[in-house]
């Protein structure tokens, strides 16, 4: 028996899923029917039969400029916490970029935390001996330092990856000890029904992921 823990970089999987890919000359943007995810039937999908979840962590943050997209990620959120999805949030700042044609200056935003959420909780969990084998569902490598961390201080414990679809990360792949992949059958097996019961509510499946 193994203990699995996922940990999901929500923004990394959102935006796999929702770039645009094209095919010819027709711009397509084949996978944003697959963002009504859900991660538990995800984490099911590659736990044994003898193996257990001890848990499913996701990482994100509030787009909170854009509130129409603010309202549908808290909808998103509380479906997952309905299925004990943990959800760890971290935060957006401004930035101010110069452009290389004009050399004017702009405001733009830019993700804070959530690389640092994932690295703490990865080793913080493995010291605590919260988990036998811990998945990591991104293409940052980024972590690629708390998964060295974790080789050092709990030599025991394995890390794996699931790169999100049409990601690639040379990095993670080879320092990793086990890989999933992240298919389109995987993705359509493991939507959520496009209406969910939470508490005494129903939430539904926004009109944009279809």
């Amino acid at each position: 028996m193994a203990r699995l823990c996922f940990y999901i970089d929500g923004f990394n999987v959102y935006h796999a899923l929702n770039e645009k890919r094209v095919q010819g000359e027709v711009g397509q943007f084949p996978y944003v029917k697959y963002k009504w995810l859900n991660y538990r039937a995800l984490a099911e999908k590659f736990t044994g039969r003898k193996d257990v979840i001890s848990g499913i962590f996701y990482f994100t943050t509030y787009v909170d400029w854009k509130p129409q997209a603010v309202n549908r990620h808290k909808e998103y959120i509380k479906v997952l916490r309905n299925v004990d999805v943990e959800v760890i949030r971290g935060r957006f700042m401004k930035k101010q970029v110069q452009c290389h044609l004009c050399k004017r200056y702009y405001t733009t935003h830019e993700e804070k935390q959530t690389d640092i959420n994932i690295a703490l909780k990865l080793l913080c969990d493995a010291i605590d001996d919260l988990y036998d084998k811990a998945v990591i569902i991104s293409a940052d490598s980024d972590l690629l330092p708390a998964i060295h961390a974790i080789r050092k201080h709990t030599p025991a414990k394995q890390v794996g990856v699931m790169l999100p679809i049409g990601r690639t990360s040379f990095e993670l792949r080879k320092e990793c000890d086990f890989r999933f992949k992240m298919s389109k059958k995987l993705l359509a097996e493991t939507q959520f029904t496009d209406k969910v019961k939470v508490g005494k509510d129903i939430i539904e499946r926004p009109p944009g992921w279809i």
